[in-house]
């Protein structure tokens, strides 16, 4: 659960407008900021171990050709484009992705292709029976002329 803190400031003077007569008053203009939203540090997934790991790492590769593809895509419009993508996501209870992020490569069209292949994957349902957050290198190159 994420508790949030909210601090403000009102503006001195609105007080002072609550209490003029209605006839006085003029319509009053809202006056509020936001200084800070302070969210509660939530507690990290667990990290999958042993053989959960390993049949998480097997799904991946099992089912890759999508990223295969977002790559191979990419590589028509930016030849030279290499390089590692960590694919950050969450496995929820039921086993599918319920949030992923990536980062090391800095082409958004590969990321977005990359993190939606990522999030149409299913995997076995935690051992726990809560979620499990997965941290998996993409390592992308060009493959030599023949």
């Amino acid at each position: 659960m994420t508790a949030r803190i909210l601090t403000f400031l009102l503006f001195p003077g609105l007080a002072a407008l609550a209490q003029a007569p209605a006839a006085a008053q003029e319509k009053p203009k809202a006056s509020l900021v936001v200084v800070a939203e302070l969210e509660a540090p939530e507690e990290a997934p667990p990290v999958p171990q042993g053989d959960e790991r390993r049949a998480i790492a097997e799904t991946i590769r099992d089912n890759s050709s999508a990223i295969r593809d977002c790559y191979e895509r990419r590589l028509q419009d930016r030849p030279t484009l290499q390089g590692k993508l960590v694919a950050r996501f969450d496995i929820g209870p039921a086993g599918k992705v319920i949030g992923a992020n990536a980062e090391g490569i800095a082409d958004r069209e590969l990321v977005l292709c990359v993190l939606t292949a990522v999030r149409s994957l299913e995997f076995d349902k935690p051992h726990s029976g809560g979620k499990l957050r997965v941290a998996y290198p993409f390592k992308f190159e060009p493959r030599p002329a023949k």
